[in-house]
């Protein structure tokens, strides 16, 4: 029994946290950083101005996530299911995958050549919170890895 329980208080906080995690990166805001994220999250939801989320408040947060999760699929399956099933397919979501990683690259292929240079990666690093730092990127593609 106490073993369910531990299991549902991970499972709760694992969908908590990849839903503020969700909100971090398709929020909009301005990028700057996870400290100012939360104090915008903290000013949104703390409805009694405690300073804290309380069970009431992180349930309202949660809620919100979920709707814009809803939002987001439903945008998805009106664009990428093509035969209308109301679910996405191998050949549908490789589709979805595609048409991403096209916006993604653009976005970062500042000068439009075509190409990544490595200060281009780098920035895009830097604006996805890696710092550019780690070991995700050794030089030219095929060299490092």
């Amino acid at each position: 029994m106490l073993t369910k329980i531990k299991l549902a208080l991970v499972a709760s906080l694992s969908l908590l946290t990849g839903a503020a995690g969700i909100a971090a990166a398709h929020g909009g805001g301005d990028g700057g950083g996870t400290g100012n994220h939360k104090a915008e999250l903290l000013a949104k939801y703390d409805a009694n101005g405690d300073g804290k989320l309380d069970d009431a408040e992180k349930a309202k947060m949660k809620a919100d996530f979920q709707a814009k999760r809803a939002v987001r699929k439903a945008e998805r399956l009106a664009k990428f299911d093509t035969n209308k099933d109301g679910k996405l397919e191998p050949a549908e979501r490789q589709a979805m995958r595609a048409e991403r990683s096209a916006e993604r690259f653009a976005k970062l292929d500042t000068n439009g050549d075509g190409m990544l240079s490595k200060d281009e990666f780098a920035a895009g690093a830097e604006m996805h919170g890696h710092g550019g730092h780690g070991g995700h990127f050794r030089g030219a593609p095929g060299k490092g890895r």
